[in-house]
């Protein structure tokens, strides 16, 4: 059997044996429709940016959709474009205040958004966005989201800031730390941030015998850390009683240490010693996932059971079923073999009642990663780009979350190409990965806050 069809069969299985007759032919060539379309399920989003007294009428179809959803998860193609980070702003904005969704948990540290936002009131806007998020998303785009999370932090009902990842420390949570345990233990204090710098120089390894010969080491610390926290739970609570769940989140953050180091690290040192590294790199990301995957589970179970969440992060992370990706690309090369990641990973009671939400961009330019302007390259005849972008406004949604097959939407159910970061077409069938596509018409590089 050739991979493709494998690929097919496997996420046609995922769909009624009626609605898979109805497209057999699709499924099993990826051949395009003649009447592909959005129009069925076509919604169009006048406004990228927010507003003062923002009504948001042009988000009002989110809300039957969204009714009995939890979870929310917004991605995005490319993290330098300033129209992603602007219509997740309004849409986060319209989330808490029309639907409740009360908790922002950004592909950030976990680490770093909980020591932040217990200093919220002592931050500006700009310093809490710099302390807590990627540098990707330190723009001037989402500026108006951290002067909102302030303003509403002040309020009865405030948007809960935190994070889902746990790729290395700060040096502003390590001195956050550092003087909460001074006030119960001075030693244990200047121990953790030595074992954090510590920590910190591992990320730099090239060689996996020094590193395993100090993986051991460096556990044992964090180990007499977490029986430190456990043993004086009282104490450092009473610190920052307003802040009844950061005792909860530094026990995840030195599980995570832990967990990271067996996992997720050796991958990465090999990676840099240049060891099979589209291998490394591969099983370093998926136990970056997993561990992301295990903190979203444990926030929405445990740290915020009674409330309704939103993820912010790459369509790579969020998207629902990744090892069915046809071809992705996995930071080398093309691949075919695709391993799960964040979304796929999640508890099933959390993927049934969430709903994810895929940004694309038809045509412009956006930063990559290396700081570099790319732009958003031709798109096939007939990719998902090619079909929703036919006389489009501003921005437009198409909902594929429960939507029947037929012949205007049969492209949800068939193998498109979609563009990641504008440039890399990788074949998906849309609705396999996404409950619902968000297309932007045009987008530019973002602006980098100055520092």
């Amino acid at each position: 059997m050739n991979h493709l069809l494998r690929k097919v069969i496997l996420s046609t299985a995922l769909c009624s044996f009626s609605v898979m007759t109805a497209g057999q032919a699709a499924y099993m060539t990826g051949a395009p429709s003649a009447e592909a379309t959005p129009t069925m399920s076509a919604h169009t989003i006048t406004s990228i940016t927010t507003a003062k007294n923002d009504l948001y009428s042009d988000l009002a179809f989110l809300k039957p959709i969204l009714a009995d959803k939890r979870l929310v998860s917004l991605g995005e193609a490319s993290h330098g474009a300033a129209e992603y980070n602007s219509v997740k702003v309004r849409l986060v904005k319209f989330l808490h205040e029309k639907l409740g969704y009360n908790v922002l948990a950004f592909e950030s540290n976990l680490a770093d958004t909980a020591a932040a936002y217990t200093q919220i009131q002592k931050m500006t806007p700009e310093e809490l966005m710099t302390s807590t998020v990627y540098g990707v998303w330190q723009v001037e785009e989402n500026l108006p989201l951290f002067e909102y999370i302030a303003e509403q932090s002040r309020t009865e009902h405030p948007l809960l800031l935190t994070g889902f990842d746990s790729q290395g420390t700060t040096e502003p949570f390590i001195t956050f730390v550092e003087q909460w345990f001074a006030k119960v233990d001075s030693g244990k204090a200047k121990a953790f941030a030595q074992t954090e710098r510590w920590y910190l120089n591992l990320n730099g390894i090239k060689d996996i015998e020094v590193f395993n010969s100090q993986k051991d080491k460096i556990k044992e610390k964090y180990s007499i850390f977490q029986r430190f926290v456990k043993d004086n739970k009282d104490q450092l609570s009473k610190t920052y009683s307003g802040q009844p769940k950061l005792v909860s989140l530094i026990e995840r953050v030195l599980n995570n240490r832990i967990d990271m180091l067996d996992t997720y690290h050796p991958h990465i040192v090999q990676l840099l010693a240049g060891v099979d590294p589209e291998k490394q790199l591969k099983q370093g990301s998926y136990e970056r996932d997993r561990v992301m995957a295990g903190n979203v589970a444990w926030l929405a179970d445990t740290v915020y059971p009674n409330e309704k969440m939103i993820l912010w992060g790459h369509n790579y992370h969020i998207r629902k079923h990744n090892s069915t990706m046809i071809t992705e690309h996995n930071g080398f090369d093309y691949d075919h073999n695709p391993y799960p990641t964040m979304g796929e990973m999640l508890p099933h009671s959390l993927k049934q009642s969430g709903y994810v939400i895929g940004l694309y961009a038809y045509e412009g330019s956006s930063y990559k990663n290396n700081g570099k302007i790319e732009q958003v390259m031709p798109h096939e005849k007939d990719s998902l780009e090619d079909i929703l972008g036919t006389g489009m406004g501003t921005a437009r949604f198409i909902n594929m979350r429960d939507t029947a097959l037929t012949s205007s939407t049969e492209w949800m159910y068939t193998p498109r190409t979609a563009k990641a970061w504008g440039v890399l077409n990788e074949k998906m069938i849309p609705r396999d990965q996404y409950d619902g596509i968000l297309l932007i018409h045009q987008i530019h590089p973002s602006h980098p806050i100055a520092k």
